[in-house]
């Protein structure tokens, strides 16, 4: 009963973890949303690095951009202190043709692009300016000092190139704008290039912002006190700039991926939010600020709707879709396992119900066949004995008047009838142990294989020269009797159908194959014929004639269902004349299962 207890235990244990897995657990769902998270990690972290690496990118732009004024302006400051060189060169004071020649060699429209000319601004005290304006005349007929102003001296443009596009400007004074005039005197007194605010260019027809861009020179050696700086002033080389074309210059040789603004404070200098769609909001944006020699300006710098096309990835969207679909498959998939487990549970169910059943109903008629076995027995056996027991009574008779009697055929047919009841009281006996086989528990015991099949050889009456063990010949523990009945059957017969028993050479080999043994029974006996070799295992079927008392056909019967149940299988090898070899599995390990059956 214990042994059945735990094959159910295990059975109901291996049912409840199926029924466990027959719906989604917490493990499922745990699964699925790590799944799920795991996919919405990976897309956020695609989309930050896409967003990281944009945002990188148009920082880089954006840097780009400033980073190209500036090295424009530094080059226009090489280009004006070229200028001031060029006049300490001359002497202080470069006459018209001279500043020409220059600016010709300087190629500023081709080298320069952007500016719109250079030119040089004079010093010129109040009481002077009718000299200077006659001088200048000589070369430059029309020159005038513009417009008036109450000033004590003034800061014309003297020279300017290219002349036909700046002529509006030969002649205006710096003094007479706040803006102009500021940026040059503190260009003078810290002797440093200095920038206008905005300014409206008078060669401008635009009107559009601009700025001058001043470079002081001095008499003799530069002064570092301020007021020698006032005091040694002679004039500046200055440069003006229309912002427009100072930045189509620029836009050259930047992409186009970017736009940006300029401001001075509060004042416009360049603007290209005309330029984008105005329903367009740039997501890319940064502010800049530098300092341009004394005056700061602010860049607005934001991403073209081409930016942000190019800075577009479907990369984290293809990974949230790819990562949906696997979450998809994997709870479909669980889903599937959940309802295939249903199913095999129901499956189960039902052919353990079934199982059981016609396990029921075999055991009833198995009981019902042993019950019938054992009272036909006992009912054809009280009979049989009765007529064995009239028969010695005959035989008593008979002996005493052996001398008188002179008919020997009575006596043989007495004879007769006593073998006739001895087979058929072995029949009943075979037929009751054939049905009765397993209606004891079985308990294993160790057993000695060696041992167990040297006593059996002995018992049936062979000489120790006559077998011969070879294999595995282990110890182990199992159904003692069934095992020594299957083997004292096979043995019995090599012994009892051999022609010559006394000559009789058996060999009984054993091999251990882990979970079963595979034992062989060989004999140099009469051999049987393949025909016959189904058939022998059959009840009552026999080789012999019918008439031998000791062969009643159910040995080896017995042999095969006790292998057969224990879940073996038995060979028979054997030809007429060259012997047989009877081989069959037997556990080593006897099993629930085994012993359930063996209870039943």
């Amino acid at each position: 009963m214990a042994a059945k207890f735990t094959h159910n235990d295990e059975i109901e244990t291996e049912r409840s973890a199926i029924a466990r897995m027959s719906k989604l657990s917490a493990v499922h769902w745990i699964a699925v949303i790590l799944s799920l998270m795991l996919t919405l990690g990976a897309s956020y972290f695609a989309s930050e690095q896409v967003s990281t690496e944009a945002a990188n990118r148009f920082e880089r732009y954006a840097n780009h951009v400033v980073e190209l004024v500036q090295e424009r302006l530094a080059k226009y400051e090489d280009a004006l202190a070229s200028g001031v060189a060029a006049v300490h060169a001359a002497g202080g004071d470069m006459t018209h043709e001279q500043w020409h020649a220059f600016t010709a060699e300087l190629q500023i429209e081709t080298k320069y692009p952007g500016i719109n000319g250079m030119g040089i601004i004079y010093k010129v005290p109040r009481e002077r300016a009718d000299e200077h304006i006659a001088g200048q005349q000589r070369n430059q007929p029309g020159f005038q000092i513009y417009p008036e102003h109450s000033g004590d001296t003034l800061y014309p443009i003297t020279y300017i190139e290219p002349a036909g596009e700046n002529s509006a400007a030969l002649g205006l004074d710096m003094a007479h704008e706040a803006n102009r005039y500021s940026a040059l005197l503190q260009s003078r007194d810290n002797g440093q290039p200095q920038i206008t605010g905005p300014i409206v260019l008078v060669q401008d027809a635009q009107k559009t912002p601009g700025f001058l861009f001043f470079t002081p020179f001095y008499a003799g050696n530069r002064s570092e006190s301020v007021a020698e700086r006032r005091e040694n002033f002679v004039g500046m080389v200055y440069a003006p700039f229309i912002f427009n074309r100072l930045i189509k210059g620029l836009r050259g040789r930047d992409n186009e991926l970017v736009r940006f603004s300029i401001r001075d404070n509060k004042t416009i200098l360049y603007d290209e939010r005309n330029m984008d769609n105005d329903a367009f909001e740039p997501e890319f944006k940064s502010t800049h600020e530098i300092n341009v020699h004394g005056r700061k300006w602010t860049f607005d710098i934001w991403g073209t709707p081409e930016f942000q096309v190019s800075s577009r990835s479907n990369e984290a969207i293809m990974i949230l879709l790819g990562g949906l679909i696997i979450d998809a498959l994997l709870l479909s998939l669980f889903i599937l396992l959940t309802r295939s487990n249903r199913r095999a549970l129901r499956f189960a169910d039902q052919m353990t119900f079934e199982a059981r059943h016609r396990a029921d109903s075999l055991q009833r008629s198995n009981e019902d066949l042993e019950r019938f076995a054992f009272v036909a027995s006992h009912d054809l056996k009280t009979p049989l004995r009765g007529i064995g027991y009239l028969s010695e009574c005959i035989r008593d008779d008979l002996d005493n008047m052996r001398e008188d009697c002179k008919d020997n055929e009575l006596f043989d047919n007495l004879e007769m009838l006593e073998d006739q009841v001895k087979r058929m009281d072995n029949l009943i006996t075979g037929i009751l142990k054939y049905s009765s086989i397993y209606s004891d528990s079985v308990s294993p015991e160790l057993v000695d294989t060696a041992l167990l099949v040297s006593s059996i050889c002995a018992s049936v009456g062979l000489r120790p020269d006559q077998y011969k063990l070879t294999g595995d010949l282990i110890e182990f523990k199992t159904d003692v009797i069934r095992f020594e009945q299957v083997l004292l059957n096979l043995i019995g017969n090599a012994h009892k159908y051999h022609t010559d028993p006394y000559s009789l050479q058996l060999d009984v080999n054993i091999e251990d194959k882990g979970e079963k043994l595979v034992v062989t029974v060989a004999d140099n006996g009469p051999g049987i014929d393949p025909r016959y070799h189904d058939r022998i295992f059959e009840m009552f079927q026999t080789l012999q004639p019918s008439k031998s008392v000791d062969s009643t056909g159910i040995g080896l019967a017995i042999v095969k269902k006790t292998i057969t149940h224990y879940g073996g299988k038995i060979r028979l090898d054997s030809q007429p004349g060259n012997g047989s070899r009877f081989t069959f599995d037997w556990p080593k390990r006897l099993d629930a299962d085994s012993e359930m059956r063996v209870a039943a």
